[in-house]
């Protein structure tokens, strides 16, 4: 019994620092070899034991001592993954109070059952947090990814929360001895900061929406300026008709059909060009992709749609618009980059099925291969965008019990996006 009580604390150690890194690895992304990862956790892994032997002389306190040559693994962080610093910094901190915390809990446990520290009931817990890495990577890594997006576009309030959580958290750990008589203040300031965490989640969430609402109305008045714009045109075609069919018989009276077909050809160039097309009976995805067919016209990229997108889907048009925009912007950007005689070339289809809203976009890129992060693709836009394109349009697709798939071979890129519609328009579909 002796003996098991031993192996108990550097078990316990060791889930918990694998669980904490696994966190990591779901909540940023990775770059470098894998080799090179964990040099660098080795490396902080021994500095943390050498710090530890220097310093348990004069830190007397065991949680106190953990916490502060914790935070030695900023540093590794810090070189591995890609995120910014302030976004680097959030994470960690968050991991290390939430781990703080379930630890916390079944402490309290065992002070109450053992009146000391046997590390059974934290051994639980350090399982129990392994065990929920799956929930945590389906509900909470999509919050935390949200919160990580605001950060890197320079607003660095947020990582205050998790680093006076962590504070919070260790202020409850150096008074372990005493902490059956502190678990009512810790279970409500843990509450509280939960509650802090979820108003940060509305506050982003609103002004994510509130983004897409400003761009979804910006392609709206730039769609019925180019409306405007497309009728005022036709109708000053109509009016000179008369006008051109006299040229024409002119021609053509003349004996010079060359010169007839040339001047049709220039009407027809007018007229291609001031028509914006209706590709779909939803009037705020068409407008959308009426914004981005226009400028793949410009660039001279070829285009098809075959599209089946009826008005009152059930899904939120600002979330339809994300998904369709994401994807055709990136598309337009990749057909931009091949370079060269070619244009590239972009097919966007949709379709109800099997009560789902399915949408495909293909499109030719330059060929080089596209950085993978996992089992997904990692977008090339640099600035405030980078990582919000396809990261988004995953999230959206899982927000309506859907499924999302991107693929590349030789010189295509596809995307598929399912969205399950409501039962009563699943069934009428």
């Amino acid at each position: 019994m002796q003996e098991f009580t031993t192996i108990l604390p550097p078990v316990f150690t060791f889930i918990f620092l694998v669980t904490n890194i696994l966190l990591t690895y779901i909540f940023l992304t990775p770059r470098g070899r894998w080799g090179g990862h964990v040099l660098a956790f080795a490396v902080a892994w021994v500095a943390e034991h050498l710090l530890r032997s220097l310093l348990q002389t004069v830190i007397l306190d065991h949680f106190l001592l953990s916490y502060i040559v914790g935070l030695l693994y900023i540093i590794p962080i810090a070189l591995i993954f890609k995120e910014t610093l302030q976004a680097k910094l959030f994470v960690f901190f968050l991991i290390f109070s939430m781990s703080q915390f379930f630890i916390l809990i079944f402490l309290f446990f065992e002070q109450l059952v053992f009146n000391q520290i046997v590390f059974t009931f934290m051994l639980t817990g350090a399982l129990l947090e392994m065990a929920s890495l799956p929930l945590i990577r389906r509900y909470v890594k999509p919050l935390v990814r949200d919160i990580i997006d605001i950060i890197s576009q320079q607003n660095t309030s947020f990582t205050f929360f998790p680093v006076l959580a962590f504070i919070l958290m260790s202020f409850y750990g150096v008074r372990a001895n005493s902490l059956v008589a502190n678990f009512v203040p810790l279970i409500l300031s843990t509450l509280l900061l939960v509650y802090a965490y979820y108003l940060i989640a509305r506050s982003i969430d609103q002004t994510k929406r509130h983004q897409a609402l400003e761009r979804h109305l910006a392609l709206q008045r730039d769609h019925y300026q180019n409306l405007y714009k497309s009728i005022a045109d036709t109708k000053a075609i109509r009016h000179d008709l008369r006008h051109h069919l006299a040229t024409l018989t002119e021609f053509l009276g003349k004996n010079n059909p060359s010169a007839a077909q040339e001047y049709i050809n220039q009407l027809s160039r007018i007229y291609d060009d001031s028509f914006l097309p209706s590709v779909c009976s939803n009037k705020s995805a068409d407008a959308l992709i009426a914004h981005y067919l226009k400028l793949a016209k410009r660039l001279n990229i070829a285009t098809a749609t075959e599209l089946n997108l009826p008005d009152g889907l059930g899904i939120d048009e600002l979330d339809l618009c994300v998904i369709l925009g994401n994807c055709l912007e990136n598309a337009i950007e990749a057909c931009s980059k091949i370079g060269g005689e070619e244009s590239g070339c972009i097919d966007i289809k949709s379709e109800i099925t099997k009560g789902h809203l399915l949408i495909t976009i293909t499109n030719s890129f330059n060929g080089l291969a596209l950085p993978r992060n996992g089992d997904r693709l990692v977008s090339t836009k640099k600035g405030a965008d980078h990582g919000m394109g396809l990261s988004s349009v995953k999230a959206l697709a899982a927000k309506y019990a859907g499924h999302f798939d991107s693929s590349f071979d030789q010189r295509v890129f596809k995307v598929s996006v399912s969205l399950k519609l409501p039962k009563n328009l699943a069934a009428s579909g």
